[in-house]
C-alpha cells in the first residue's frame, strides 16, 4: 500500500507507546462523540485524550513524541487524511447540532475535504501552461520540469 502513499514505517526515533495513545484516544474520542453530549461530557473527555498528549508533544520539542497532525501526516496520505478529518467534523457535527441525517452531511464535508486537497496539491505546483500578455505557452515550450509524470510530448 505504500505505492499508495501509506506509510507504515515508524521512524526509530519514534515512541511507538505514544502513538498507540494517539490511536486509541482518537479512536475514543470519535465513539464518544456519536454517545455523548458534547458538552460537558465530550469537550471534558477532550481534555485528557487530546489536548494534554499534544500540549505535551508541542512543549517537550521531543522528536519521540510527535503531536498528531504529524502522526496523521507520516502514516496517511493526504487523499485519505483530508477527507477522512472533513468526514468526521461534519458528521460529527451534524450529530451534535441534532441533524437528521448526519452521515449525509458528513459525505458532503468529505467531498470538500477531497477537493481542498486536490486543489492544493495542483496550486502548490507550477502552472504547466502559464499565460502571460496573451502569450500561452505550448506543448513544444513546457520546460521538462513541468512535464507530467508518463505523459511524453
Amino acid at each position: 500500500m505504500s505505492h499508495l502513499g501509506f506509510n507504515f514505517y515508524v521512524p526509530q526515533r519514534w515512541n511507538k507507546l505514544w502513538l498507540l495513545t494517539w490511536f486509541a484516544s482518537s479512536v475514543a474520542l470519535v465513539v464518544l462523540a456519536f454517545l455523548v453530549p458534547f458538552w460537558p461530557t465530550w469537550l471534558l473527555s477532550s481534555i485528557p485524550l487530546f489536548l494534554i498528549p499534544e500540549l505535551v508533544s508541542i512543549a517537550k520539542q521531543d522528536d519521540s513524541l510527535p503531536p498528531l497532525t504529524h502522526t496523521i501526516r507520516h502514516f496517511l496520505p493526504n487523499w485519505v487524511a483530508f477527507p477522512l478529518i472533513y468526514f468526521l467534523l461534519g458528521t460529527i457535527g451534524a450529530q451534535w447540532l441534532g441533524f437528521q441525517r448526519p452521515f449525509h452531511l458528513g459525505g458532503l464535508f468529505a467531498l470538500l475535504g477531497w477537493l481542498t486537497n486536490h486543489l492544493s496539491v495542483a496550486y502548490s505546483r507550477p502552472d504547466p501552461f502559464p499565460h502571460f500578455e496573451r502569450q500561452w505557452m505550448t506543448v513544444e515550450a513546457l520546460p521538462s520540469e513541468l512535464d507530467p509524470p508518463g505523459r511524453a510530448f
